[in-house]
C-alpha cells in the first residue's frame, strides 16, 4: 500500500518464485546464456565451493549492455575461466589489503593505549568524564552507554585467556588496564573510543603517530574499518563504491584524481600514507603493483584509478 495526495492506492505484492537449481543446472543455465565453459571440472568446482550467488556479481562485466531483448545475454567469447580469474584477482586484492589494514590497525591500538595510559591513567576508558559529552538533549543514549555495555560483556564472559587471568589474580579494579581491553576491542569500538575521547590535545596525539591531521584519521579509519570488515566477510572490493569514503585532505595529491570518485582507489592510497609512517620498510605498494601487473586483463578503471596510474607521481613520492 502506498499513500498520495489523493489517496491510497494498493500496490501488487511480488513474491521470489526463482527455484533453487543443482550445480549442473547452474552451469546449464550460464551455458544457455551465452557464456562458454572450457573446462566444465573447473566450472563445477568454483560453482561448488564459491556458490552460484557469491560468483554473479563477477558475471556482470562479462554481460551484454542494454541488450532489451535478453539483457542476461553474455558478451561474444565471454568464458567462464574469465569469470573465475577476476573472482581470483579480488581474492588476491582483499588478502593483500586485510594485510595492511591488519599492520594499521595494531599500530592504531598501540598509540591509543600508550598515549592515553600515560595522559589519563590505566583505567581511564570506564570514566565517563573522559569522553565527550552527550549530543542533545533529544538524544536518548549516546556513545559511551552502549560502549560500557560492551566493556562490561568482554570483562564478564572472559572469553580472552587475559582477561581470564587479570580476574583469576587481581580484585580490583573490576576492569583490566586498557592495554588489555584494547586487545578485546573491535576495530570499530576502538575507532569510536578515540573519536569520543574529550581532550582534543590527547586525540592530536594519537593522530600524529599516524601522520595525519586528527580530523583526517578519525575518517581514514572509520573507512578502513568499513574496508576490514568487507575483507574478512569475503565481499568484493573490485568494482564496488564506497559507502564510506575517506576524508582526502585539501593538498593531497590524489584529491585532482577523485570527482565524486569513491572507490578503491581511496583506499589503495590511504594504506599507502599510513604505511610511508608506521611501516616505511613495507613492500605492499609494490605488491599491489605487482597484483595488477598479472591481471592486466582488468582494468583499473573500474576500481577509481586513471589510465597507466601506476606511473603517476602520486604512487612514487
Amino acid at each position: 500500500m502506498m499513500r498520495t495526495t489523493t489517496g491510497y492506492f494498493f500496490m501488487a505484492e511480488k513474491s521470489y518464485t526463482k527455484p533453487a537449481l543443482t550445480v549442473s543446472q547452474q552451469l546449464e543455465f550460464l551455458f544457455s546464456q551465452g557464456l562458454q565453459i572450457e573446462d566444465q571440472k573447473l566450472a563445477i568446482r568454483a560453482l561448488e565451493t564459491v556458490s552460484y550467488y557469491r560468483l554473479s556479481s563477477y558475471l556482470l562485466p562479462f554481460k551484454q549492455s542494454h541488450n532489451a531483448k535478453n539483457p542476461r545475454q553474455f558478451k561474444e567469447n565471454a568464458t567462464f575461466e574469465q569469470v573465475w580469474q577476476l573472482y581470483q584477482f579480488d581474492r588476491e586484492l582483499r588478502l593483500l589489503v586485510a594485510d595492511a589494514i591488519e599492520k594499521i590497525e595494531v599500530a592504531f591500538r598501540a598509540a591509543l593505549t600508550n598515549v592515553t595510559s600515560i595522559r589519563f591513567n590505566p583505567f581511564w576508558y570506564v570514566e565517563r568524564n573522559y569522553f565527550k559529552a552527550k549530543a542533545g538533549a533529544n538524544r536518548e543514549r549516546d556513545f559511551f552507554d552502549d560502549y560500557l555495555k560492551t566493556i562490561k560483556t568482554i570483562s564478564t564472559n572472559k572469553q580472552e585467556l587475559f582477561i581470564q587471568h587479570y580476574h583469576k589474580n587481581y580484585d580490583k579494579p573490576y576492569f583490566p588496564p586498557i592495554w588489555m581491553m584494547v586487545e578485546a576491542l573491535s576495530f570499530g569500538v576502538c575507532s569510536k573510543m578515540f573519536n569520543n575521547i574529550q581532550s582534543k590535545d590527547v586525540r592530536n596525539e594519537i593522530a600524529s603517530f599516524l601522520g595525519q591531521h586528527t580530523t583526517v584519521i578519525e575518517s581514514w579509519i572509520k573507512s578502513l574499518t568499513y574496508t576490514r570488515n568487507l575483507c574478512a566477510h569475503h565481499s568484493r572490493l573490485w568494482n564496488r563504491w564506497l559507502v564510506i569514503p575517506p576524508l582526502i585532505p585539501k593538498n593531497a595529491p590524489i584529491k585532482t584524481h577523485i570527482d565524486g570518485n569513491y572507490r578503491f582507489q581511496l583506499i589503495a592510497f590511504i594504506i599507502d600514507q599510513l604505511l610511508e609512517t608506521i611501516a616505511p620498510e613495507s613492500n605492499w605498494k609494490i605488491k599491489l603493483f605487482e597484483l595488477f601487473e598479472r591481471n592486466e586483463q582488468f582494468s583499473g578503471i573500474e576500481m577509481g584509478f586513471i589510465n597507466n596510474w601506476r606511473d603517476d607521481p602520486i604512487w612514487h613520492c
